[in-house]
């Protein structure tokens, strides 16, 4: 409207002789107009389209901003429960290391008692088994594992001037004798006996050993491969003592293993590589010898 008016007051003036205006200035003068009333237009425009605007964003902010702080709010309750469940773990944990603790040291106590009563079945067993005697490679016949029977072969193999009692005797299922004596001395004394030679029964060599238990059987049988190393060697004493001890003695020197692979080590390295030397230094010293007997002759 503002526009209009001031462009109806300048139509009179252009037409009027006096004024004689450039048209150059009066367009100028309209688009000038012009500008100012669509800058304003807009202006006003864009500031209401932008209250809306930010009203609707600010709304839209306190919106979010509820929403963060009922979330918030939820995480914090959360935590809190969580925080709790950790404490509860925690000290259940710290209950249950404690009791680990205490059930550890019961179960070493409990081993180390299962180890010593293991130990005394084990020496109660070998002892109640002192009496007790193998005999291996004896035929099999008709009454032949009878108590008297065995009594009779101890008797004539060992060319003993007494009987000797059995209270039982047995074949087992491989060429194998127990025989369970009624004296732990006759036992001692016929393994005694059995050890300075060999033995033959009708013809047959056979051989009498101790019966051991078991475990203690296993464990010395460990020993069987070190002992034919050792087998006929001169100047070399060995044997197994009860209930499975290797004693080896050579040069003087006494050694006695529970472990078989330190036995065999030690001898290896000890006894059969000192012998294996002096056999190769032997030939030389016998040569060294025949030179000095030539020079004296």
């Amino acid at each position: 409207a503002g526009s209009k008016q001031n462009f109806g007051k300048l139509l009179p003036q252009t037409a009027t002789p006096k004024a004689n205006m450039d048209s150059t200035a009066i367009k100028a003068d309209i688009l000038a107009l012009l500008r100012q009333d669509i800058s304003t237009t807009i202006t006003q425009e864009i500031k209401n389209a932008l209250a809306d605007n930010f009203a609707s964003l600010k709304r839209d902010l306190q919106d979010v901003k509820n929403k963060i702080n009922n979330n918030t709010a939820a995480i914090r309750a959360e935590l809190d429960q969580v925080k709790s469940d950790v404490k509860s773990v925690s000290d259940g944990l710290s209950a249950w290391n404690d009791e680990m603790v205490a059930m550890q040291g019961t179960v070493t106590s409990l081993k180390k008692e299962v180890h010593e009563l293991k130990n005394k079945c084990e020496d109660l067993e070998g002892r109640m088994r002192r009496g007790n005697i193998r005999i291996i490679g004896v035929a099999e016949t008709q009454g032949s594992s009878t108590p008297e029977a065995v009594s009779s072969l101890l008797k004539e193999v060992l060319r003993l001037g007494r009987e000797v009692r059995v209270d039982r005797s047995h074949r087992s299922l491989t060429q194998r004798r127990p025989a369970k004596l009624n004296s732990e001395e006759d036992a001692a004394d016929i393994l005694r006996r059995a050890r300075r030679g060999k033995l033959h029964y009708k013809g047959k060599p056979i051989a009498i050993f101790p019966k051991y238990t078991a475990s203690v059987a296993k464990a010395r049988a460990t020993f069987t491969e070190v002992r034919k190393m050792l087998h006929n060697k001169p100047g070399i004493c060995y044997g197994i003592l009860y209930p499975a001890r290797f004693c080896v003695s050579h040069n003087n020197t006494e050694k006695e293993f529970v472990d078989a692979a330190d036995a065999m080590s030690y001898v290896k390295e000890n006894i059969l590589q000192s012998r294996e030397e002096g056999d190769m230094l032997l030939p030389q010293l016998l040569n060294f010898l025949r030179v000095i007997k030539q020079i004296k002759q």
